[in-house]
């Protein structure tokens, strides 16, 4: 029997008595992680349906009862969690620990606050890059510069499998980056000094 669709997995939680035991954050027109309720903003476009918002989602069918321990595969033992909570989930075959785990898991936001999160903190380890955006940041096109220098560093560097981009890699964005703002915005100060 083939798995059901992530779509038939929303809807068997939606009417199931037991909706706010094992999916506590599922609303149907807002596809989401039923553990933690994360959610990114491009899984639902606005002239899609919500069975192909729920069906872009990436979000991964998880058994409440693992397949090795007599779990089915059908709507009624699996849940759509993000990568992070299915790492983490229990693999147990007394359905009710799943309960407690869901439970304890802390809400998150959108994985776009997320990612936005990360590298703000990432700001916070490179702290020359705060300083050179200070330093053109009353330039005229300084916004459009810095774009397209953070651009082309975030184009040569690498991810991780299943984490994206690693705290250290975006560090190491912004240090460059601040290299790169600070090289290109010499020549304009020697201009002024000199004239």
């Amino acid at each position: 029997m083939a798995m059901p669709s992530k779509w038939k997995i929303a809807q068997y939680w939606e009417k199931s008595p037991r909706r706010r035991d094992f999916a506590p954050h599922l609303q149907l027109d807002e596809p989401c992680c039923f553990a933690c309720g994360s959610f990114a903003e491009r899984w639902k476009r606005k002239q899609d349906t919500p069975q192909a918002s729920w069906q872009r989602a990436s979000l991964e069918r998880s058994h409440v009862v693992p397949q090795s321990l007599g779990g089915p595969d059908d709507a009624s033992n699996l849940l759509l969690l993000c990568r992070a909570c299915h790492r983490e989930s229990p693999d147990w075959r007394d359905p009710e620990q799943m309960v407690r785990w869901i439970a304890t898991r802390d809400e998150r936001p959108s994985q776009e606050l997320e990612t936005f999160m990360a590298w703000l903190a990432a700001a916070e380890r490179a702290p020359d890059f705060g300083e050179a955006l200070a330093s053109v940041a009353s330039e005229e096109g300084a916004a459009e510069r810095v774009s397209e220098i953070l651009r082309d560093l975030i184009g040569q560097a690498g991810t991780h499998f299943g984490v994206g981009y690693s705290q250290g890699t975006r560090v190491a964005v912004l240090q460059v980056a601040a290299d790169e703002i600070s090289k290109r915005a010499r020549p304009a100060d020697r201009e002024a000094e000199e004239a």
